[in-house]
């Protein structure tokens, strides 16, 4: 249901690449307006998108992706390392097992509040069962505070890392997130999303139907709690 995908593969899946870059256009510089953003035509693609980064990407049958985040070594260039670390008081976290959260989004297609909703907590569980199993103890990353209420709302242990300061798009908070199996089970209990998410072989999961971009879909059953 959810695949890995590093920078390194973009040579290979050049289409995915740019379905992924597209969509983020169309949320981040459209739809959300970061002034901040320099987009290569109908792409939003910056200089963290590098061969070490690390996508998660939910793909329906179709080859759509239908929503998707990217992780960032926080041992080498990253966005609160590099572009707010005035949001970290007490110094920015960094350390091999310490991934930054970024460009998290559901692709903009028209779906119920109730397959949104899902996506966001297979989103979420795909990324605590990644880190679970590679070793990585804790996520960062810089949000709108308007996204606390969403991790509260899964029980995540948040911590943030300052005070909040405004930007010319919201208002934005860097947080801190231990990565455990309480709330791996807490994200899949709150979001009813049902077992393992990310493809693991060899014993692969299959993709989520293409239907469910058609307005009026509901959540499938067969992945759903």
């Amino acid at each position: 249901m959810m695949e890995l995908y590093t920078g390194s593969d973009e040579a290979r899946f050049p289409d995915l690449f740019r379905q992924m870059y597209r969509q983020r256009y169309e949320i981040y510089v459209k739809r959300r307006k970061w002034r901040g953003l320099r987009p290569l035509g109908d792409q939003e693609k910056d200089q963290y998108d590098t061969q070490s980064s690390i996508y998660l990407l939910v793909l329906d049958d179709e080859d759509e992706i239908l929503a998707g985040l990217r992780l960032l070594p926080t041992v080498g260039p990253h966005i609160l390392g590099d572009l707010f670390p005035q949001l970290a008081t007490a110094g920015v976290p960094v350390a091999p097992a310490v991934l930054e959260l970024t460009r998290f989004y559901v692709a903009p297609f028209k779906a119920s509040k109730s397959v949104r909703d899902w996506l966001v907590g297979v989103l979420c569980a795909g990324m605590i069962e990644y880190c679970l199993a590679s070793g990585i103890e804790r996520i960062t990353s810089v949000i709108d505070t308007f996204l606390l209420k969403l991790m509260l709302s899964m029980e995540w242990g948040v911590r943030p890392l300052g005070m909040p300061q405004r930007y010319p798009e919201g208002e934005a908070v860097a947080v801190s997130v231990d990565m455990t199996s309480a709330i791996l089970a807490s994200t899949r209990r709150t979001k009813l999303v049902s077992g393992p998410v990310l493809l693991a072989r060899p014993r692969p999961l299959g993709r989520v139907p293409s239907t469910i971009r058609l307005l009026g879909a509901e959540v499938p059953q067969e992945f759903a709690v």
